[in-house]
């Protein structure tokens, strides 16, 4: 069971979790929508790479895209529960590029920077895996914008629950060059969930109920920073 933080609505949340032994969405549903906040926040979940564009993979048979879009998925689960508007640029296998287009990534990206323009979200969260050279390499990350303030605040928030909650997470969120941090023009960070070049995490992330732990630690940082509960 995951751990629990000192938020006053995600302990009744666990509470309710702990008495079920299981990660039942439509409990949490039921708590969520009776503790909604007051601002109806939006936030843009990204799902990473999709279609002709498979993103990195682990020796194992991992494929970054599929694991991206359950994680996205999830995580769209549990802020829906807390009253908060999702918009997804993707809900499914495929990539956003146009047909018998030249270069399919450039076109993928522009659509995802469309989407994102058009809701004017609270913040995005973009949800890859990470791959290295160095399979030794392990642990959750979160980057955002060099010099980009609210973004870095939003970061370290979740950093810190993915500290919290995760066995391998990185000690802290960092800056990263990513392209769409710098063209959405909006607060955006990109969660890095894990290394598929590392067995031991590649395994985890092809857990469905580890995928649920990286969504639900995600939630919990975008509780802590929005103070949706207010803090004990």
């Amino acid at each position: 069971m995951f751990k629990v933080i000192k938020l006053k609505t995600i302990i009744a949340i666990i509470s309710i979790l702990l008495v079920s032994a299981t990660l039942s969405i439509g409990i949490v549903r039921a708590v969520g929508q009776a503790d909604s906040p007051k601002k109806i926040y939006t936030i843009v979940i990204d799902a990473g790479h999709g279609g002709r564009d498979n993103g990195c993979s682990g020796s194992n048979g991992s494929v970054e895209s599929e694991i991206n879009l359950s994680i996205s998925k999830k995580l769209k689960d549990y802020l829906e529960t807390l009253g908060i508007n999702v918009v997804m640029t993707r809900l499914d296998g495929n990539g956003l590029y146009e047909a018998n287009v030249d270069n399919y990534k450039q076109s993928d990206m522009d659509k995802r920077i469309e989407i994102i323009t058009d809701a004017q979200p609270d913040m995005v969260i973009s949800i890859h895996q990470n791959s290295y050279n160095d399979s030794s390499q392990k642990g959750a990350q979160v980057f955002y914008q060099e010099e980009d303030l609210v973004s870095c605040e939003f970061a370290s928030a979740v950093q810190s629950q993915l500290i919290a909650q995760l066995p391998n997470a990185r000690r802290e969120a960092n800056s990263g060059d990513y392209y769409i941090l710098k063209e959405c023009k909006l607060p955006a960070v990109l969660v890095e969930c894990g290394y598929l070049t590392n067995e031991e995490e590649e395994a985890l992330l092809m857990s469905d109920k580890y995928r649920s732990q990286v969504a639900y630690s995600i939630m919990c940082g975008v509780v802590k920073y929005f103070d949706l509960c207010g803090n004990d």
